[in-house]
């Protein structure tokens, strides 16, 4: 008989993550999470460890970024693992066995940070804005430049480290659930 992957509650979703119960809820309606829109609210709850990674990344990228600029960077980086046909709970068992580093993603920066009526491309556009997300095969030392990486200078880089999330997830896991 197959072993069954466990899920989890709401609460430790919750915990995971220091998420209010609304923020939680909002993540899983944006797409951001990406949990059945069923789970929870009166419905069983299971969350799978994949979702508690998700939530781990949200919560660090919300206290930074609109959440519809999280929403983008979360299906990109779903939409990269499948490309590189890699199972996301697969992923979540053993990080270390897949060519998964570096994932980034560059957006050209707001032209008027102050001006709230007419956002221009950038982090606080959200839906449909101008993301380029990138990820590498081979893992490489963090060295500074000897030369201006001109290809994406105008662009921000916001980079997400899976594995380290994939980690912290299994460690919290391990030692509070």
């Amino acid at each position: 008989m197959a072993s069954k992957t466990r899920t989890f509650t709401f609460a430790e979703l919750q915990m995971m993550t220091s998420l209010g119960r609304g923020e939680i809820r909002e993540c899983v309606n944006r797409g951001i999470i990406s949990a059945p829109a069923g789970v929870g609210q009166g419905n069983h709850r299971a969350y799978s460890k994949w979702n508690l990674v998700e939530g781990v990344i949200a919560a660090a990228l919300l206290r930074h970024i609109r959440a519809g600029s999280v929403a983008d960077l979360m299906t990109r980086l779903r939409l990269l693992l499948m490309a590189r046909r890699i199972d996301r709970e697969t992923y979540c068992a053993a990080p270390d066995r897949f060519d998964f580093y570096d994932f980034e993603v560059h957006f050209p920066p707001r032209a008027k940070p102050d001006d709230k009526v007419d956002p221009a491309l950038g982090e606080d556009m959200g839906k449909d804005a101008f993301l380029i997300a990138t990820v590498s095969a081979v893992r490489e030392p963090h060295r500074p430049s000897l030369t201006s990486d001109t290809g994406s200078a105008p662009f921000c880089r916001l980079p997400i480290d899976l594995e380290k999330a994939v980690l912290f997830v299994n460690h919290m896991i391990e030692t509070k659930l």
